[in-house]
């Protein structure tokens, strides 16, 4: 049998990313153990949260031009962590990323407990019908205007 799992933090900026995950991890748990209890917060400056909460900081993916305020607000976090002594562990990337290396880090923190369930329902999972991540990153302007040629032609959907 495993273990409890020991309650979730999650920090970020804005804050309406970090309740949407919180919310998003409070959903899946409940497909997964609907009987039993667990939680999950996404608490604001000035607010409280259990002692034996695990810490993450939902960082910013480096491609984000993000606004002065965000990165304030990450550093203040950061800082408040630092000067409490309490550990966390910092999350970067886009939200599915984010997902995911949360998942591999509840793991490898508390492995006697199940963490299956937070990778195998990650609402931030791109779509299969997406293009590669190639085409993202190509930066070939006549291979996008193929594509969107290719999108535009009758009887293509």
């Amino acid at each position: 049998m495993t273990s409890a799992q020991p309650p979730i933090v999650l920090l970020g900026a804005p804050h309406a990313l970090a309740r949407a995950m919180a919310h998003a991890l409070l959903q899946a748990w409940e497909a997964h153990a609907p009987a039993s209890s667990w939680s999950c917060l996404a608490p604001q400056p000035g607010e409280d949260w259990p002692p034996e909460a695990k810490i993450y900081v939902l960082g910013q993916d480096w491609r984000d031009r993000a606004a002065d305020q965000v990165t304030r607000q990450i550093s203040a976090w950061r800082e408040q962590l630092a000067e409490q002594g309490l550990p966390y562990v910092m999350l970067y990337g886009k939200p599915a990323t984010q997902w995911l290396q949360l998942a591999e880090s509840l793991k490898s923190i508390a492995p006697s407990a199940d963490w299956n369930w937070i990778s195998e329902q990650n609402p931030w999972k791109p779509s299969a019908r997406m293009r590669s991540k190639m085409c993202e990153q190509c930066g070939d302007g006549d291979c996008e205007r193929q594509l969107f040629e290719a999108l535009h032609k009758p009887g293509k959907k």
